[in-house]
């Protein structure tokens, strides 16, 4: 996406070009060499009051990100006091918003119980087989389905391993499940905790040129709704500021079976996106979802305040 401060570098970038040219020119005539002078001495000028505007913008960019972390812990302040999280990373997530809201949790009164990372195996049509071995043993635990997906199927098992739609201990058929999992090459799962998660936080990756297949980002979000199968919500964060076309976020938002079940963020990588996290987190464990942000089908900013 091209913004302001790109058009400020790109102009930048022209006039320094314009003064190597001129500079070139000094062997010819002084008529010429004194037009060119002046010539100079404007695109200087022009050069320092373009550099002092890129200086501000960035500033300001400053300003509104510090502004807006810190505004934003008191807004989430308590907002999941007691809750247990499972943060999980799908294929590409940057690890810099992954580790964001996990602070972000932690500073609104949660627990991260668990992290998980999702490897890409899990949606590569050859690998489905991996994927049914691994959860075939637990069909009727997890209420599988002849017609579901390999995506949807691992989404449950995953569900089932690391959450739960209230306060309760991780048993030795969670852990199994997950180990299973694991021993497939399908995820790994980190976190000392006995604890299941009532909340998932899945944090996707940021839009891409060549973008995914939309199979693959169907399968994305097909393995999301496995999983708030057995929490008691799920967010779905998106570091899309730069670009939502081809995301998991604008995938759940245009399909049916997800739309409706799970909250979105687009702006997860910015610092008013990770607080706008916490609080769709919040509104989701009270039986309400919404997608928020500043993109397509964004309902609003952030859920209304306060969340209760």
């Amino acid at each position: 996406m091209i913004n302001f401060r790109y058009h400020i570098v790109s102009l930048m970038a022209v006039f320094l070009a314009l003064a190597v040219g001129i500079a070139v020119g000094v062997s010819l005539s002084p008529s010429v060499r004194s037009g060119l002078n002046a010539q100079a001495d404007q695109d200087r000028k022009q050069v320092i009051e373009l550099r002092s505007e890129l200086d501000r913008v960035n500033a300001l960019d400053e300003y509104r990100e510090a502004w807006a972390g810190r505004a934003g812990a008191q807004v989430a302040a308590g907002a999941l006091t007691g809750v247990g999280v499972a943060v999980v990373s799908m294929p590409d997530a940057p690890n810099p918003v992954v580790q964001a809201i996990t602070e972000a949790v932690t500073g609104a009164g949660g627990t991260v119980v668990s992290t998980v990372r999702v490897d890409s195996d899990v949606f590569d049509p050859s690998k489905a087989e991996v994927v049914d071995e691994a959860v075939a043993p637990y069909t009727d635990e997890l209420q599988l389905q002849d017609d579901m997906t390999p995506a949807t199927r691992f989404g449950r098992a995953l569900g089932f391993s690391v959450a739960a739609k209230a306060p309760q201990e991780r048993d030795d058929l969670a852990v199994g499940i997950g180990d299973a999992l694991e021993k497939a090459g399908l995820a790994t799962l980190s976190g000392d905790s006995a604890r299941r998660a009532e909340l998932v936080v899945v944090v996707s990756a940021a839009a891409s040129d060549p973008q995914p297949a939309p199979e693959v980002l169907q399968a994305h979000v097909q393995a999301d709704v496995g999983l708030v199968f057995h929490a008691a919500g799920l967010v779905l964060a998106g570091p899309n500021s730069e670009s939502i076309t081809g995301t998991d976020v604008l995938t759940a938002r245009t399909d049916d079976d997800a739309a409706d079940v799970l909250s979105t963020v687009d702006v997860a990588d910015l610092p008013s996106g990770v607080i706008t996290t916490v609080l769709a987190g919040q509104e989701q464990l009270q039986g309400r979802q919404g997608h928020y942000g500043a993109l397509t089908r964004a309902d609003a900013p952030l859920p209304t305040l306060p969340v209760r």
